[in-house]
């Protein structure tokens, strides 16, 4: 969660009891996303119900809470969610009670192989939600889970049950609630802000009144490392998330394109007078270590999951192009061959794909996605408008980028196999670019 709403009490206040027994799914193999080309899975998502029938049922809680649980799946790429226009089940309150009153061949019928059920409770501010997931094939509840909180934190439990279904279907967390960080405009000047996978609003970190940009962050995702311009004078600061901030180096050398090593370390690019280079930073400030050492522009440099390897961008063979590098230095190959320009490499954390920007024969910049030997170029964005600066999910299934499609710069999320390309924060009205998601590992459900 936003670490300013964890404070102000948010997700704290949301109470889990287990109601269902998390059935094993062993009979069945659901998701298994070892596979390049995944089977999405149709599943239903019925209006709430109240917990006690009769009771009033306001349209956010029957239809606006099923409405997002069916939105969380839906990005995620992973699942087909069906129009409940299809539904023939005459019952909406089957399966609250006892499993067996759900007639499962009606939702056999229209295609469904997952069938999702909730009741709610609202006494004053305090809700209660009732949630479970059916194995329509096997007839069977898999998953049931019960959350009591504040009423403003409905969104929270539809989150959590949303991560909870994908660890049951995938073995891995779920990234509902995932930290981003972006760039976005407050008083005229570019300033850090903070949003999270499946949340409406966006808290802003910085007010420097002076542009802030590139913000990246800490492995724990504890840190942001950004840089601004103040005066005449560069700076690369580091946001401690709660905790205030400092200025690692401040000067007229313009540090560019930051980046944390798996260990924690900082690498930058550092402009000389005749070329930039890519170094190995000191938190404290001591003297940089050179990792390239070549003439013309080195920047943007990206670390594997394991640290032995960097990918970056040069110059050096004309163009703008991405290599493959020691991290500690060394040899340099070229990963990419194809496009004028290659730009803005990011190394996935499964280690498998490297997501960049290139620049297209059209002239627009689109994402795509390589193997780290320079296999498999998939282009993954196309059409109207510039798409830049991607970054992978902690789990590298998902990438989120900023896409100027519809006429002014927003964060988009998309699978890593360029489906279900959705604005981050749709009613968000400012201009959004630069977006970076957290690296830190979501929790385990318990």
């Amino acid at each position: 969660m936003i670490w300013i709403t964890r404070a102000a009490a948010g997700l704290a206040a949301v109470i889990i009891f287990i109601f269902g027994m998390l059935l094993p799914a062993e009979s069945r193999v659901y998701i298994d996303i070892s596979q390049p080309f995944l089977k999405k899975i149709p599943v239903a998502v019925t209006d709430f119900v109240p917990i006690v029938p009769g009771a009033e049922s306001p349209a956010e809680l029957s239809q606006g809470l099923p409405g997002r649980l069916g939105r969380n799946l839906d990005v995620t790429g992973m699942f087909v969610v069906l129009d409940k226009r299809t539904f023939l089940e005459g019952d909406a309150r089957a399966g609250m009670g006892e499993a067996s009153k759900i007639n499962f061949r009606e939702w056999l019928a229209i295609g469904s192989e997952l069938l999702v059920k909730g009741a709610f409770s609202l006494i004053g501010d305090e809700l209660t939600l009732e949630l479970r997931l059916f194995d329509v094939f096997e007839g069977r509840m898999m998953l049931g889970k019960r959350y009591v909180g504040h009423k403003d934190t409905a969104r929270l439990m539809i989150n959590r049950f949303t991560n909870e279904i994908l660890y049951l279907l995938t073995g891995e967390p779920g990234i509902f609630g995932t930290q981003i960080a972006f760039v976005g405009m407050s008083g005229g000047h570019k300033e850090i802000f903070l949003t999270e996978f499946g949340g409406e609003e966006a808290v802003q970190l910085t007010n420097n009144r002076d542009d802030s940009t590139w913000p990246v962050f800490s492995p724990d995702g504890g840190k942001i490392a950004y840089l601004t311009r103040r005066n005449r004078s560069y700076e690369l600061r580091m946001l401690k998330l709660g905790a205030g901030e400092q200025i690692l180096y401040s000067g007229e050398a313009l540090h560019l394109t930051p980046c944390f090593t798996p260990s924690g370390g900082l690498m930058a690019a550092v402009s000389g007078k005749y070329d930039t280079n890519i170094f190995l930073l000191d938190p404290q400030g001591g003297k940089p270590v050179p990792v390239t050492n070549s003439w013309g522009i080195n920047i943007s440099p990206t670390l594997s999951p394991d640290g032995s390897q960097m990918a970056f961008v040069s110059n050096r063979a004309g163009g703008a192009q991405i290599y493959v590098a020691p991290a500690n230095g060394g040899p340099a190959r070229r990963l990419t061959m194809e496009g004028k320009e290659n730009t803005d490499p990011q190394w996935s954390p499964r280690g498998d794909r490297i997501v960049f920007v290139g620049l297209s024969e059209g002239g627009e910049f689109n994402i795509y996605t390589i193997n780290p030997d320079g296999s498999d170029l998939q282009q993954l964005t196309q059409g109207a408008g510039h798409n830049t600066r991607p970054t992978w999910s902690p789990d590298g299934r998902m990438i989120t980028f900023a896409s100027t499609r519809n006429g002014r710069s927003q964060i988009f999320t998309m699978s890593a196999n360029g489906e279900r390309q959705t604005p981050l924060l749709p009613d968000y009205k400012g201009v959004q670019f630069s977006p970076c998601w957290s690296q830190a590992k979501p929790e385990r459900p318990r």
